[in-house]
């Protein structure tokens, strides 16, 4: 009966050992979807809209080729949109009955003319991009893009994008019962071992004390041969059993194990990579096993993206973070060879307005006079503070300060940055160092943003434009200007070193023979304002003032010196001088109603141009 037993449970086991080993093979579902289509005439552009990523549920590989190089990069929706407006692209789909991927074309609007003449026509290195990749005919990478993020593939945005398109989702093909059936089969094994071993005991047992043979009549003699014979012929048969039994339960282990061994590797595995498409002619879905699938080395998106705002949240960020560290590090290359180079040419690619200005003069008088102070450099980051305007407009301000981590004796650089259209770069408006001790106001998380005020914004104890004026003023008359008491003179520098003690002095060093009057100059900066968390404002402002030397008594002159001789080229004259001074300045205004005064935060000053009188 036991024998009986042991082989119902070996029977058992072998048929839920199979059962488990066909669900992770001849039974597993496919691993992934695969959509794809190949592009007869494929434009400079194609753009693969959120809700294609999103059609179905996890990560999405994308598989691409057809062109020479292959460009593809990430971000928000409607700033890829908004780069793309004004070209031809075309556009992918998921049809939700066919379940097969089509393109269509998407016509070039007129009114973006002005955005793709602002900027270069290959997406490459746009600041608009969380994560790019360029890629030699093919690419195949796997991303994990939320909501609210869309993709754009180009070759060099002159030549056809790439023609064949694959994108995949994983499926899940987990076998739930297949560990079960797969240890189930396995105890069966062991139960029918267990009941072969206590079979073979009692069998053994049953056998007893062999008896001696009968004796047999003297009259008929046996030969003690053949006696032996018999004897060895019995003995030999109960060995033949035993060796049988024997060969059977070790084959019967073996097996099981074997089976038990397939197991283990039939475990749920992760999400397999797909393999590389092979481009057809017409749109088509398949499903491929991950057992039959040739693996593809694929890569992960390094960044995951915060999930877009919804429009009850109001508008996103310009950057974020990690976008803004990207650009500050093109900023600081950009600029750390230009100033090597005083090259103000290449310096254009990521500076404009006074911060531009001043730069670019700074390069001319210090080919003349080395020993002009030289443009503070601009650290690569990260920033230590983060306040990007929350707009889904343009021209889009971000404001940031970067410290020197290799020199701390070097105070900290706020720059206000703008990017004037989707396809134009983020550029220095203003780089203004911090004051010593400066403590910033508190300012909305870099993942919020901030609104961006008016220059007449009532909001603020006085107007950024009452600031500029009222500043311009203090620096003139000191004391005596109205707007004196607006203005918190702890810890300002500026006043004490350009300031009407300083503009007194030099009047009075000044020989009889000459005049020196001091006046201000309208700013051609734009004011910045960008509201911090307690209803107050960061404000970055341009002012000028115009330094006139003139001969009050005949045949006297005027000698020039420094900066002024090395930027106006003349050392001595008869006529006299003009000389502009540019101030580039970061205000802390507090919002209405507070008692508390104006704060200078920063500031950068320096030779603007100067001349001799006509």
């Amino acid at each position: 009966m036991r024998f009986i037993l042991a082989i119902f449970a070996f029977v058992i086991a072998t048929a839920l050992i199979g059962i488990g080993i066909a669900e992770r093979t001849v039974l597993l579902p496919p691993s992934s979807l695969s959509v794809q289509t190949t592009q007869s005439s494929p434009l400079p552009y194609l753009f693969i809209d959120s809700d294609v990523l999103q059609s179905h549920s996890g990560a999405q590989t994308i598989s691409l080729s057809g062109s020479k190089t292959v460009f593809a990069a990430y971000g928000r929706t409607a700033d890829v949109k908004a780069w793309l407006n004004g070209s031809a692209y075309d556009t992918v789909a998921v049809d939700s009955t066919t379940k097969s991927l089509s393109s269509s074309v998407v016509a070039a609007a007129t009114t973006g003319a002005a955005n793709v003449a602002s900027g270069s026509a290959n997406p490459a290195g746009s600041d608009l991009w969380l994560e790019e990749y360029t890629s030699d005919s093919s690419l195949n990478r796997t991303f994990s893009l939320p909501a609210g993020y869309s993709m754009i593939v180009a070759d060099d945005g002159t030549a056809e994008a790439p023609s064949s398109i694959r994108i995949s989702w994983p499926l899940d093909n987990s076998t739930p019962f297949a560990v079960p059936l797969l240890l189930a089969g396995a105890f069966f094994v062991l139960v029918g071992l267990v009941l072969l071993l206590l079979g073979l005991a009692h069998m053994k047992k049953s056998r007893g004390p062999r008896r001696k043979p009968p004796a047999l009549p003297r009259g008929k003699r046996f030969s003690s041969s053949r006696h032996n014979a018999i004897e060895s012929g019995v003995k030999r048969g109960r060995r033949s059993i035993s060796r049988s039994i024997a060969i059977a339960v070790p084959t019967v282990l073996l097996g099981s194990l074997a089976l038990a061994g397939c197991s283990i590797q039939s475990l749920p595995s992760a999400i397999a990579d797909t393999a590389t498409p092979t481009p057809g002619s017409t749109a088509a879905v398949s499903s491929t096993p991950a057992a039959t699938a040739t693996p593809t080395p694929t890569g992960t998106a390094t960044i995951t993206p915060t999930p877009v705002p919804t429009p009850d949240s109001g508008p996103p960020p310009a950057v974020s973070e990690e976008q803004l560290n990207t650009i500050l590090t093109k900023i600081s290359q950009t600029a750390t060879a230009s100033d090597a180079a005083a090259d103000a040419g290449a310096l254009a690619a990521r500076f404009t307005g006074p911060a531009l200005d001043l730069r670019t003069e700074t390069y001319k008088i210090r080919a003349t006079d080395a020993s002009y102070p030289a443009p503070q450099a601009v650290p690569t980051g990260p920033s230590s503070v983060v306040l990007p305007q929350a707009t889904d407009t343009w021209p889009r301000t971000v404001f940031t300060i970067v410290e020197n981590k290799a020199d701390t004796t070097v105070a900290p650089l706020s720059l206000m940055l703008i990017q004037e259209t989707p396809r134009s770069a983020y550029k220095v408006y203003y780089a203004i160092a911090l004051e010593p001790d400066t403590t910033l106001p508190p300012v909305a998380p870099a993942s919020v943003g901030t609104s961006r005020l008016g220059t007449d914004s009532k909001l603020l104890s006085i107007t950024p434009a009452q600031a500029a004026s009222g500043y311009a003023d203090l620096l003139a008359v000191g004391s005596a200007s109205p707007t004196f008491a607006e203005f918190d003179a702890t810890g300002d520098t500026l006043r004490t070193s350009v300031g009407v003690d300083y503009k007194n002095a030099k009047k009075a060093g000044l020989a009889n023979t000459a005049s020196i009057d001091f006046a201000k100059v309208a700013g051609l900066g734009q004011s910045i304002a960008l509201a911090t968390n307690q209803s107050g404002a960061i404000v970055a402002l341009n002012i000028r003032e115009s330094e006139v030397v003139k001969v009050v008594e005949a045949g006297a002159t005027v000698t020039t010196q420094g900066a002024v001789t090395a930027a106006s080229g003349v050392t001595s004259t008869t006529k006299g001088t003009e000389a502009i001074y540019d101030y580039q300045l970061l205000f802390y205004i507090p919002p209405s109603g507070d008692t508390s005064k104006v704060k200078l935060l920063g500031f950068a000053q320096g030779l603007l141009s100067a001349k001799e009188l006509p």
